[in-house]
């Protein structure tokens, strides 16, 4: 198939269609292949003239709905057009294609053959690749994309791939956006962990108490079972004992063993000879105890007795000890004798025949274990039960042993004694015994498979232990009963005739379940999941509040949830217009991904500044930008207009060094119109909140009719900029030629202005030119106002002949005094003053300076950010709002040191140190604040009128120095000095070290506790001495907790940052210079002119006669003359010598000889001054005037010496 661009014949009869693009015109032919040219729908012609570079002024429109419509048309046009040339580069199905030109109207074509067949169309046409695919880089409209793959057999498996890709980039960005939104809103993280750990507790607590449940389960298992165990063998113990009695009372009642105790006889009848000296007494008992018939007798008696038991061969055999001799057993060797049955008795015969206690004599016989068993009996009248024993062939034996009392009537007959171990007891007669196989028992009574059975170890013992050593304290146990340990296993305690049992029973594995710490696991794993799924929760709630407070205001969301009406109406808003120079063409000559791209980079930006400014962005309607101030949140008419104007001024200068991609610049032009309007939301479907009125249109004129990179403002807003509350703002009148504004369509012709530049508004800006400023007496007439260069500020009724200074100037000026004449009246710029704004306008001056130090320091190149100098301003106002009206400790005395700490840091990078700019900066806003917040008392008043301050801090800290401190460090912190704070402690460092000089510094003012001052001395020893320096002189040793708490570190910096904290020779000696420049500085006054510490002197006399007509101190008049001589030889001159190691030697005569002049002075006319000191307090004269008689005491005295 051929195809011919423009129109023409075709082979195949087959038709595209392109219906789908808007404007496309379709011509089909009989068998040709028709292909669209689209129609770019261009606005109306004022609206195509506004794009370009020199914009006249515009048709009739009196809707900015239409405005936005017609950008919107604009836009679309462009992209279309781009899109064509694009795709009108066509392949056909064999490989030729025709080109033409867009633009003309022409069938002109050039074939174009490819043999790839993966050109645009063969896009178009695949479901592999969309028009719109660029993003990553490779461009969906790249001329040269002739890639194959798309028509592979490998096809699918490159799609596979690319999704694969494809989701593993989108989890790696779902996952980073989820955690920078957690640690962006901190309470979803709080709540996160909060159920993280509500859960994992609850979990935990229930599976805690599932498992102590568990446990007493198995314990109450193990203690039942030992019990049960235990009632078992002790009435087994019962039954086998039993037996005893029966035979016992056969014995007794049978007639046939009374003859015994007769026949064997007393101890020691028929004792053998030499076992008397043995543990076993023998009595030869043959032909007694072994008689026939005898044996026969007592067989008669057990047997039947023994089997009506029926004691399944536990018991093994009896025995008889008439006169506790051994006698009589049962079985008997002799098995032969009649009527014996050896299945009565198993092993019995093995057992008994053997034996050797035959005869033996258990109640004289020393064996620890006979004598302990007769003494129960007969003694102790208990039973007595032993075992288990070994007894071979047998391993374990159990004996029963019950006495034998002769049944004798103690009214007619004296009953015989028997002796017992030396003790005569009455009526004995003897006593039986049977042997129980412990083995046995222990098996019938299932003792290891119960245990077994319940997974049970035990260990089976007799609390008495073992008796005499002869017999087992452990009774039974389990394999593994060695392995029982106090925390797997309980004891179970029961009793029996054969004594107290404890039965140790536990588990190997413990008490505690097995699926416990599974169970655990599992609690943290599905709290966790759940608290991520909270988190995730919570975070897409977060993004979809955002989102919503992105596209309109919160007051409107609500209502909209409520089903209410959005309309709100404000009287005095201004808004902004802005729009790209050229944007047509420029989108023409791009792919429309990158002018999406080129808008989104620009307008990313501009949205920055939009929160930055506090103002509302509308919407963007392709190349334009609109936005709002003073709405939807109400602000008063200036304060909009100058958000709004502040934002215009950064934007302009941001698109100034934009450049896109390909490294071409753009313009925009821009409009700001002030006045009333309504906003709202229209509509339910994709609401938007929208402004409507005649300042919306006027805005956009504004905007229209501005030029290239400019900012026009109507009148309106031109009159609320001029009462901005913080910025002050440069703005020129607009004309061009003779004419004088513009003319806007549907308002005529406008007086507008062009904004150049703003600044921070100076001090007392709203305060009337005639009012009148108090001055020092040597203060010539100064001007109220001084305008700033760098600022951008120009005041608009300033006389014509008042002169404009920059704080450059200004810094200048003031670095430039001769340090005794500091503050006189040889310059408007430096002359000494009481005029807050002059002295606020002089602090800002050096502050701007030496912190410009401090950034060039890190950056060469960098510039005093605006936001930086209008904060400056803003923190200086703040800080003098806390000085009182002290007549000393005031803002007058803190611009004064200032000034002094300015002028001694020149001296000394003249001297040639090598500056340290965050150093100066750091010691110069010390000086600055070093006061602030003074109540015009000592500190020892403060603590003798228990003052709240005294309150705040410890005995040992100076009150009114760290309360100035604290102050400074306050309003330094505060949200709107984010910029100044920023610029000044950027890192971990800079903080560390402003905050050391902060304390070193102000600290050491203190000089009334003279201990202080002691210590200070030291260090400047010290620092003199090349040995290490004594670890107690640090000054901030006790301040560590406040110096980080001031500054927003924490107590790990100390870990990262340690060799900031040892005291070093070289950190030692930089703290006694910062010291001691402090110190000159605060009373550089004493080192100057006679002037300069006549003032101050007299003002600090004042102060202090203030606080005597409060009777908070003694009148100072009565020491005032001998107190200044002695503070200037105790202290002044040392510290002015000391002072000296710093400064260049002419430097440092100068102050010294300075010194001592102003004592000589004193010294002659102090009495003199104080008199006049005096005099002026009670008769309450003027300053001036009291001065003026003050100066002359000494300049008439210079003048005669010719030194002035």
């Amino acid at each position: 198939m051929k195809i011919k661009l423009g129109g023409g014949s075709v082979d195949d009869s087959r038709r595209f269609t392109l219906s789908d693009w808007e404007g496309a015109v379709e011509e089909p032919l009989s068998g040709d292949v028709s292909v669209p040219r689209p129609v770019a729908r261009r606005g109306t012609d004022d609206f195509a003239d506004n794009h370009n570079e020199s914009a006249a002024p515009s048709a009739d429109d009196s809707s900015s709905t239409r405005a936005t419509t017609r950008r919107r048309s604009s836009v679309g046009s462009a992209m279309k057009g781009s899109i064509f040339r694009r795709i009108s580069f066509m392949g056909s199905l064999d490989g030729t294609a025709e080109t033409a030109d867009p633009q003309s109207g022409s069938d002109r074509g050039t074939d174009f053959t490819s043999s790839t067949g993966s050109n645009i169309w063969s896009k178009l046409m695949s479901h592999n690749e969309s028009l719109w695919d660029g993003v990553d880089g490779k461009g969906a409209f790249d001329d040269d994309d002739d890639d194959e793959s798309v028509f592979d057999d490998d096809g699918k498996n490159g799609d596979c791939r690319k999704s694969m890709k494809r989701c593993g980039l989108t989890w790696w960005w779902e996952t980073q956006h989820f955690f920078s939104t957690m640690m962006r809103y901190p309470h979803i993280l709080v709540i996160s962990l909060v159920t993280f750990g509500v859960l994992c507790g609850v979990g935990i607590a229930a599976i805690t108490a599932e498992k102590e449940n568990y446990i007493a389960k198995q314990k109450s298992t193990a203690q039942f079972v030992a019990r049960e165990t235990a009632n078992w063998f002790s009435d087994e113990f019962r039954r086998a004992m039993l037996p005893l009695y029966s035979v016992q009372q056969g014995v007794l009642h049978s007639g046939y063993f009374e003859s015994l105790p007769e026949k064997i006889g007393r101890f020691p009848n028929l004792l053998i000879p030499g076992t008397e000296e043995t543990d076993f007494t023998v009595r030869n008992v043959t032909g007694i105890c072994d008689d026939r018939d005898m044996i026969n007798k007592f067989r008669s008696i057990v047997r039947p007795i023994n089997q009506d038991n029926d004691l399944d061969g536990i018991v093994v055999g009896y025995r008889l000890f008439p006169n506790n001799v051994a006698c009589l057993t049962e079985p008997h060797a002799q098995e032969s004798s009649d009527g014996f049955n050896a299945d009565d008795f198993p092993q019995g015969e093995a057992l008994l025949s053997s034996d050797n206690a035959f005869g033996l004599d258990t109640g004289s016989s020393a064996f620890p274990l006979w004598k302990m068993i007769t003494t129960d009996l007969f003694i102790n009248r208990q039973f007595n039960i032993f075992g288990p024993f070994n007894m071979p062939p047998m391993s374990e034996l159990i004996c029963g042993h019950l006495a034998i009392w002769k049944d004798v009537d103690s009214t007619d007959v004296v009953q015989d004694t028997l002796n017992v171990h030396g003790t005569e007891v009455a009526g004995a007669w003897g006593f039986i015994v049977n042997f129980l196989d412990w083995t046995k028992m222990k098996d019938k009574s299932d003792i290891y498979k119960r245990f077994a059975d319940c997974h049970l170890e035990f260990d089976l013992t007799r609390v008495s232990g073992s008796t005499v050593g002869l017999d087992s304290a452990t009774l039974a146990e389990s394999e593994n009963a060695d392995m029982l340990t106090d925390e797997n296993s309980i004891v179970v305690t029961t009793t029996s005739l054969h004594g107290e049992w404890q039965n140790k029973v536990g588990s190997l594995n413990g008490w505690e379940p097995a699926w416990f710490p599974g169970a655990v696991a599992g609690i943290v794993l599905a709290s966790f999941v759940l608290a991520f799924l909270t988190a995730s929760t919570l975070v897409e709630r977060q993004l979809h509040r955002n989102l919503l407070y992105k596209v309109m205001p919160r007051r409107a969301i609500m209502k909209l949830q409520r089903g209410q009406t959005v309309l709100e109406k404000f009287n005095l808003v201004t808004i902004f217009f802005s729009d790209i120079v050229g944007f047509t063409n420029m989108a023409g000559n791009m792919r429309p991904i990158q002018v999406m791209k080129m808008l989104n980079e620009l307008y990313t930006e501009l949205d920055k500044l939009v929160e930055k400014h506090n103002v509302y962005k509308v919407e963007t309607i392709g190349d334009a930008y609109m936005v709002v101030g003073g709405a939807p949140s109400r602000v008063p008419a200036p304060l909009a207009a100058e958000r709004v104007a502040l934002f215009a001024l950064e934007a302009v200068s941001f698109v100034r060094k934009f450049r896109t991609k390909d490294g071409n610049r753009i313009f925009i032009r821009a409009g700001l119109a002030s006045g009333p309007t309504v906003g709202g939301v229209v509509g339910c479907s994709m609401p938007r909140y929208c402004f409507f009125g005649d300042t919306v249109n006027f805005a956009s004129r504004m905007e229209s009719t501005s030029k290239k990179m400019k900012i026009q403002v109507a009148d309106i807003t031109y009159r609320l900029l001029q009462d901005a509350p913080t910025a002050s703002f440069v703005m020129t009148k607009r004309v061009e030629g003779d004419i004088v504004g513009v003319q806007v369509k549907g308002k005529g012709h406008q007086v507008t202005h062009w904004i150049e530049r703003a600044g921070p508004r100076a001090w007392d800006s709203f305060v009337n030119d005639e009012e009148d400023v108090k001055r020092d007496v040597e203060t010539p007439t100064i001007s109220s106002k001084y305008s700033k260069e760098n600022y951008g500020i120009k005041e608009a009724d300033s006389a014509a002949e008042e002169r404009n200074y920059t704080s450059e100037e200004i810094y200048d000026a003031m670095t430039t005094q001769d340090w005794e004449s500091l503050g006189h009246a040889s310059s408007s710029l430096v002359a000494a003053t009481d005029d807050g704004y002059s002295l606020g306008f002089r602090a800002c001056a050096l502050l701007e300076h030496h912190l410009l130090c401090v950034l060039q320091e890190r950056d060469p190149s960098a510039e005093m950010n605006l936001s930086v100098k209008i904060q400056i301003n803003q923190f200086v106002q703040e800080v003098s709002e806390t000085y009182g009206t002290a007549k000393f400790h005031n803002w007058s005395h803190a611009n004064h040191v200032t000034t002094s700490m300015n002028k001694l840091l020149a001296v000394i990078q003249e001297g040639g140190e090598e500056p340290i700019p965050l150093n100066s900066f750091s010691l110069v806003f010390a000086a600055l604040v070093h006061d602030a917040g003074h109540t015009g008392m000592s500190n020892k008043i403060l603590k003798d009128i228990d003052h709240p301050l005294s309150k705040k801090f410890d005995d040992s800290i100076p009150i009114a120095e760290k309360n100035s401190i604290d102050i400074a460090l306050a309003i330094l912190f505060r949200d709107n000095f984010a910029s100044l704070r920023n610029a000044i402690l950027p890192g971990e460092m800079d903080k560390i070290e402003f905050a050391r000089t902060l304390f070193q510094s102000i600290l050491i003012t203190d000089i009334a506790t003279p201990d202080r001052v002691k210590l200070g001395i030291e260090r400047f020893k010290a620092s003199q001495d090349s040995q290490d320096p004594d670890v107690g002189l640090c000054p901030l040793a006790s301040h560590i907790s406040d110096l980080f708490d001031g500054v927003g570190l924490d107590e790990s910096v100390k870990d990262e940052h340690p060799d900031e904290f040892v005291v070093t020779s070289s950190g030692l000696k930089r703290c006694v210079r910062n010291e001691h420049l402090m110190l000159l500085s605060d009373v550089g006054h004493l080192c100057q002119s006679w002037e300069n510490f006549i003032k101050w002197n007299f003002r600090l006399f004042k102060e202090l006669m203030d606080c005597h007509r409060k009777k908070l101190c003694d009148n100072p008049r009565e020491t005032w003359v001998q107190g200044q001589i002695a503070f200037f030889d105790k202290y002044i001159i040392p510290l002015a010598e000391r002072s000296h190691t710093f400064f260049p030697d002419e430097f440092g005569d100068a102050i010294i000889t300075n010194a001592m002049n102003n004592l000589k002075l004193w010294t002659m006319f102090g009495i003199q001054a104080t008199n006049i000191m005096a005099l002026g307090v009670r008769n309450d004269e003027r300053e001036e005037a009291v001065l003026m008689e003050l100066y002359g005491l000494g300049s008439d005295y210079l003048a005669r010496k010719g030194q002035k």
